[in-house]
């Protein structure tokens, strides 16, 4: 963190009357990194995004949420931008701290093939992680996936040493509703914000959802 002087200054209005205060500091939400867990009927297999999964996470993506096309969230959809960005299995020691992003991947383990993941994404000077997408393959819907996600997602949340947790639901999408909004993980509706995104809806068209 950049430290200024902040003595000449004076906020807006007086607060910490009906909140608590306390000593600005550096702030950083380093990811947990979750240790495999298998389904319960040991199909699949939940664990970290490995280098060698790039190509198939971005074409996960491709199939799974496509409508991410020329969003912000552009860049999940193209192999060559996880690098930056992504926190990897290989050099997870330096990436829970400097990568913004943890992708999580469900494994089908008698093929190897990718069925659901999800990407969370960290804002540090806020303690926060914002639980911002999860895809399912088309192949591998119905299977009650987004459980066994939500499941790690949450306890890699709670691990990693933010005290603010956040997601945007569409609309459209009532799949990500049911999970999040489960009373006995304790999401709480903190606002209605109509056309937050960009959404891609064929050819090169888009929408705001």
């Amino acid at each position: 963190m950049r430290h200024l002087d902040m003595s000449p200054y004076r906020p807006f209005r007086e607060m910490g009357r009906s909140c608590r205060t306390r000593p600005i500091r550096d702030k950083v939400v380093r990811w947990a990194r979750p240790e495999p867990r298998d389904s319960r009927d040991g199909r699949f297999v939940v664990r970290p995004l490995a280098r060698a999964d790039v190509d198939a996470a971005a074409q996960l993506w491709r199939l799974s949420y496509p409508e991410i096309y020329g969003s912000p969230h552009n860049f999940m959809l193209f192999p060559e931008e996880y690098q930056a960005r992504m926190a990897l299995a290989e050099t997870w020691e330096e990436d829970a701290v400097t990568k913004p992003c943890c992708m999580l991947v469900i494994q089908e383990k008698a093929t190897g093939r990718l069925a659901a993941a999800s990407l969370m994404t960290k804002f540090d000077a806020n303690l926060q992680i914002e639980w911002t997408f999860a895809g399912t393959h088309p192949d591998y819907r119905q299977l009650g996936l987004m459980g066994l996600l939500g499941d790690t997602m949450e306890w890699v949340s709670r691990a990693s040493g933010a005290e603010y947790l956040t997601t945007f639901l569409e609309t459209w999408h009532t799949i990500t509703q049911a999970e999040t909004l489960k009373r006995q993980r304790g999401w709480q509706l903190a606002g209605i914000f109509p056309g937050n995104f960009t959404r891609w809806t064929e050819d090169q068209q888009e929408y705001r959802a």
